[in-house]
């Protein structure tokens, strides 16, 4: 089961994130990027395919235009590798 949590500022993607999760796991980022989030963290996400990356730029994007600032932290390694290969990670500030 995919499912995106918020607490205390902190948005949770918890899960596998692939093509086939990917629309539901978007639709639950677009209503929880609001005034006082600031990480979306990725510390307990499964099973990960390229469709993470389209995510975080979801997540991304959306807190931009709400002009929020987002940190994405504890990204398994095959994701960090991925934003790496597609060029993203100048885009997506992850610690």
């Amino acid at each position: 089961m995919s499912e995106i949590q918020v607490h205390e500022g902190v948005i949770f993607v918890r899960g596998e994130v692939s093509f086939e999760t990917l629309s539901q796991l978007r639709k639950a980022l677009t209503s929880s990027i609001q005034p006082g989030v600031h990480t979306l963290d990725c510390s307990d996400t499964g099973k990960v395919d390229s469709s993470i990356a389209a995510l975080l730029l979801a997540a991304v994007s959306l807190a931009h235009a709400q002009e929020l600032s987002l940190v994405v932290r504890q990204l398994p390694s095959a994701a960090s590798k991925l934003l790496k290969l597609y060029d993203l990670d100048g885009i997506i500030h992850c610690q």
